[in-house]
């Protein structure tokens, strides 16, 4: 359980449930809230995918056509447009320039960008991203604020059921996106225990645990 405190109230958010003002309504969810972020995940890159689609034949192109104008293949496209791929901001930003969104895309970009995050962490991650003050104790692995590349992809690489290597990619990539915390100006409060047992686990072998040990 961690603590985030935000202008005006306490929060209290846990890594399977939605951020709650007490501890009790995780207890009563029953798991609901990881099917409901999943289904609402889904939802929306697939309406992220159907207004690019819309936008693409508004534009009199074809998948292709975007696509290499855009830097990506064919399928590439067809995958985004199908709500099954979610696309880099930078991506975002220049489909929007070619299909003539005028913006439209790039004002999802925010929230299609949180869909790399496993379905039930993304409140955590908005949350996190706004808080004032973060204090998290750790008892398994190293906090993933404080996680090096090398230590991140080491504990995905361990998932069960196994992840493939692009999903891995994709998780390492927003793990370490979520340390610009801080460089957050005005900077939170942040404070960290983490357990002895969790810095002597060799957790990727040696040296990635050296890496992270200095990036502490």
């Amino acid at each position: 359980m961690r603590k985030r405190v935000l202008p005006g109230r306490t929060v209290l958010a846990c890594c399977h449930c939605l951020p709650t003002e007490g501890a009790k309504e995780h207890e009563r969810c029953g798991g609901r809230c990881r099917r409901g972020f999943r289904r609402s995940g889904r939802r929306l890159l697939r309406c992220f995918g159907r207004q690019v689609k819309l936008l693409r034949e508004a534009a009199g192109l074809t998948q292709a056509e975007l696509g290499a104008s855009v830097g990506y293949g064919e399928a590439h496209i067809a995958s985004l447009e199908q709500g099954r791929r979610i696309p880099k901001p930078e991506m975002v930003d220049a489909v929007d320039r070619v299909v003539g969104g005028r913006g439209v895309l790039v004002a999802m970009k925010g929230e299609v960008e949180r869909a790399r995050y496993p379905s039930f962490f993304r409140e955590f991650v908005r949350l996190e991203a706004e808080a004032v003050e973060l204090h998290a104790y750790d008892a398994q692995v190293v906090n993933g604020l404080l996680q090096s590349e090398e230590y991140a992809r080491a504990v995905f690489a361990m998932w069960r059921p196994l992840l493939d290597e692009d999903t891995i990619e994709q998780r390492v990539t927003a793990r370490l996106d979520r340390q610009k915390v801080f460089s957050k100006r005005p900077a939170p409060l942040l404070s960290f225990v983490i357990e002895e047992s969790v810095v002597r686990r060799p957790l990727g072998g040696p040296t990635s645990c050296a890496v992270n040990s200095n990036s502490f």
